[in-house]
């Protein structure tokens, strides 16, 4: 097992960009694939946020999540944020996004950040992360509630 971190040349890229597409590009966002294509591959060729991670087990891509510097909401406010945070269907229930959502605090701490932030219309699913709701906000996409994590 093996998180790393993907770029436009990664041979997950498209795996992921096309798991985007269909869980939020094209019917919440009504973006095109090649939309959601060009967006990432300009950022993630940078050195800076956003960047995506995917956890590979045996050369198969289970999962993912990004960290951003913001994700559209009160974009002053909260920073960085986690997003995307994604298991495949198949593997979910083996526990995936725990070491997904702990790799990214980790990787916050290194990273020098003391809080992490998020945004999702879950309820009760955060908090078993340690994550503390802060308030509800309404988007173009819907009401998000927004929480945050103090790392130590």
């Amino acid at each position: 097992m093996q998180i790393n971190k993907i770029n436009n040349k990664n041979r997950y890229y498209y795996e992921i960009i096309n798991i985007y597409y269909n869980w939020w590009g094209k019917d919440i966002k009504k973006k095109t694939l090649n939309e959601i294509d060009d967006s990432y591959k300009d950022t993630l060729s940078q050195d800076f946020l956003p960047n995506i991670y995917a956890l590979i087990i045996n050369d198969t891509l289970i999962g993912t999540y990004e960290i951003n510097k913001n994700d559209d909401i009160e974009k002053e406010k909260y920073t960085p944020y986690l997003a995307n945070i994604y298991i495949k269907e198949r593997y979910r229930g083996y526990g995936y996004s725990k070491i997904l959502v702990s790799d990214a605090i980790e990787k916050i701490k290194k990273m020098g950040y003391d809080r992490l932030y998020l945004h999702s219309h879950h309820q009760n699913y955060y908090e078993k992360f340690g994550f503390k709701f802060k308030k509800e906000v309404e988007t173009k996409y819907g009401l998000k509630r927004i929480y945050e994590l103090k790392i130590k």
